[in-house]
């Protein structure tokens, strides 16, 4: 059976229970043309369609699946980097909902692992057999990892599955750090800060965003601030 791009478009966006407005700012691309789509009065090109998929958490195929992946953080970061500073309000706005497209417990190669050290010596610990950690989370947003801002880390090394250096929880950990694979996304979204490797302040919002629990709200209680005062960092 042939799926027109109109529905196509329909079920994934009723999936993620988004609004066509909401698709749109996500995707880049007018409110118009979403609608315009869906009421199969435009057929959009496999690049626009993949597009709009990509934004949305999911990847285009022969059925529409879950992407797995962080590439719903690509767009906004991107149109924060390029664009004017009074159009930052309006991106940092559907953060939330970028976050919900891309959890971090649901992206592939996730490994939870017990944190019983600080953070820094942590990160000693996975450089020194060359796990390449890279930063993200609340650490990330406030660009310092001398205390634990976050009720769950999250680090990107290369390779999750061979880390040695930390073990995975078990039922009594305290404290679960979460390692992810680092992707191309992350590499374009990293720099360094005093020696540590992080990803952008914006990328570590946006996955601490993505994390459960109480982390997810006390994150969106930064971003509100970050809305009033956009140098505002985790105190």
């Amino acid at each position: 059976m042939t799926v027109s791009a109109a529905s196509l478009l329909t079920r994934m966006r009723t999936r993620r229970g988004l609004s066509m407005n909401a698709v749109a700012a996500l995707a880049g691309v007018p409110a118009s043309t979403i609608s315009r789509i869906e009421a199969g009065k435009i057929e959009p090109t496999v690049a626009m369609l993949d597009r709009i998929a990509t934004a949305i958490g999911f990847r285009l195929d022969a059925e529409v699946t879950e992407s797995g992946t962080d590439a719903p953080f690509v767009a906004p970061l991107r149109r924060l980097a390029e664009g004017s500073p009074d159009a930052r309000g309006a991106v940092l706005a559907t953060f939330p909902i970028v976050a919900a497209l891309a959890p971090v417990t649901r992206r592939a190669g996730v490994r939870r692992v017990e944190l019983t050290v600080a953070l820094p010596e942590a990160l000693a610990a996975l450089r020194s057999e060359d796990a390449g950690p890279v930063v993200s989370s609340l650490e990330a947003f406030a660009s310092d990892v001398g205390v634990v801002r976050s009720f769950t880390p999250v680090v990107y090394v290369t390779d999750p599955k061979v880390v040695r250096s930390l073990r995975d929880v078990s039922r009594g950990s305290s404290t679960v750090m979460l390692l992810m694979p680092t992707t191309d996304n992350v590499r374009a979204f990293t720099r360094e800060v005093d020696g540590v490797a992080m990803v952008s302040p914006e990328w570590g919002l946006l996955d601490a965003l993505a994390s459960p629990g109480r982390q997810a709200d006390v994150a969106r209680t930064v971003l509100e601030a970050s809305l009033v005062r956009p140098e505002t960092a985790v105190a």
